[in-house]
């Protein structure tokens, strides 16, 4: 299966997803299919991992996000927890190794992944090139701290107290190994 297979399979099922029925079996007024071309999205890059935004949460009442992010070797973030938001991962390309609590993952090419709130989780490219995974958060609205950390590295690498401030702000905390 091609990278861009993969991403249609991937957006019809969020497509889907959001389309459906609310319990009260009506749609929601603002309910309406989205396209997003492969070249549009909001963009950030924090310290070299190349983010793009795809569905904001303004787009789905709230519900979710989605990114692609784009890790160098070696790139990924620090451990740390979220208070508020699942992320789920799928790997367009590229090798993985995955840290959720006690568990470390390998994942590659067309593998998913959860990372459940509450729990320290981090990610890194394992491989000798860019990995790119696709991103769903939710519930949606964490892309603003994507924005704000951006915005924060833009003439290289922010305070510690800067980058605390705003993680904090998010509900994220980073967790000393």
């Amino acid at each position: 299966m091609t990278i861009k297979q993969i991403l249609f399979l991937s957006f019809f099922s969020i497509l889907s997803l959001s389309c459906k029925n609310n319990q009260s079996g009506h749609h929601h007024s603002n309910e309406k299919m989205i396209y997003v071309s492969s070249d549009e999205g909001e963009k950030w890059n924090l310290l070299g991992v190349k983010i793009t935004s795809k569905i904001l949460s303004s787009q789905s009442n709230g519900t979710y996000s989605v990114i692609i992010t784009e890790t160098p070797p070696e790139g990924g973030p620090p451990l740390h927890v979220h208070s508020n938001e699942d992320e789920l991962f799928y790997v367009l390309k590229g090798k993985y190794t995955f840290t959720c609590g006690e568990k470390k993952m390998k994942a590659k090419q067309g593998d998913f992944i959860r990372l459940p709130r509450g729990i320290p989780h981090r990610f890194v490219n394992t491989d000798t090139i860019t990995g790119i995974t696709m991103n769903t958060i939710t519930p949606g609205g964490f892309e603003k701290f994507f924005s704000e950390m951006a915005e924060a590295s833009k003439n290289g690498r922010p305070s510690k107290s800067v980058i605390n401030t705003i993680a904090n702000k998010y509900g994220v905390k980073f967790v000393k190994k």
